[in-house]
């Protein structure tokens, strides 16, 4: 296993997308992701489904799950949301409409999955997504971006880069009905994506801030766990806020580790860094 990160500014967050100690970090964590080859990533993620016993320990059998569909250099999560499924839990994931809308989807096969466009509508071609996007929910280059359509949203072109299938969000199960946001009341494990989480469970999302809303909105029992690689696990301080809250666990293709998280009961009912 390489080493975990040891050695970044403490300096507070803010503005929209972090300070520019979170905007180094993200950039350097990305770049060493783009450098792992397509086969230990696709090994890696099968080894995230051998592990995913250690997470769900104690659920209630059938309980909810809320988890993501991976895309870009993250972990694939296939194997975990098809291990998921297989044991019986009901499995939700994001499922957003037109920008950075919070919206959950239920999951009952893989089959389900299908790119999307920009506008939240299925893509023509119902195979999987080709993507190698940095991207995922909440990234301020996400669909909310107009960076690569025209300043006019009434132009032809625009409407039409709206329908062609995204590399700036993960599939979705397109047919699933789109939940509200509060449904994720419902998960008793929520796990999350992250580029970053140091000991005490302080987590370092893309930015964008998806995850921020969407967690305001978990039961203050919910399970959290944050998936990364094992070189992503921080020995020392993530830049927190006070509204931070940090997760369980973390999950990489190595296991589970615990995190020392100090929060209280009232405060895991908050967010968490994004």
């Amino acid at each position: 296993m390489m080493n975990a990160v040891t050695e970044h500014t403490t300096h507070d967050d803010s503005g929209t997308g972090g300070s520019t100690d979170k905007r180094t970090l993200r950039r350097a964590t990305i770049a060493r992701r783009k450098q792992v080859p397509a086969d230990e990533r696709a090994r890696a993620g099968e080894q995230l489904a051998q592990a995913a016993a250690a997470i769900t320990n104690g659920l209630t059998p059938g309980a909810t799950v809320a988890a993501y569909v991976s895309m870009g250099s993250e972990i694939p999560t296939a194997p975990l949301l098809r291990w998921l499924l297989d044991a019986g839990y009901r499995v939700i994931v994001p499922k957003l409409g037109r920008g950075l809308d919070v919206g959950w989807g239920a999951l009952t096969s893989l089959d389900e999955l299908h790119a999307v466009t920009l506008d939240g509508n299925a893509a023509a071609s119902s195979g999987p997504a080709h993507v190698d996007s940095t991207a995922h929910v909440g990234d301020p280059a996400h669909v909310g971006s107009t960076a690569a359509v025209p300043a006019d949203r009434t132009s032809a072109p625009y409407r039409s880069s709206l329908q062609r299938p995204s590399s700036r969000r993960p599939q979705e199960p397109t047919d699933a009905a789109t939940l509200g946001m509060d449904a994720l009341r419902d998960a008793a494990l929520i796990i999350l994506p992250a580029l970053l989480v140091d000991r005490t469970g302080t987590r370092l999302g893309r930015g964008g801030g998806w995850y921020d809303r969407a967690l305001e909105h978990r039961r203050p029992d919910a399970r959290t766990v944050a998936v990364c690689w094992p070189w992503e696990i921080s020995d020392a301080p993530l830049p927190r806020e006070p509204h931070d809250v940090p997760v369980d666990a973390i999950l990489t293709p190595d296991g589970m580790v615990a995190t020392n998280g100090t929060a209280t009961t009232a405060e895991r009912g908050g967010r968490s860094t994004d």
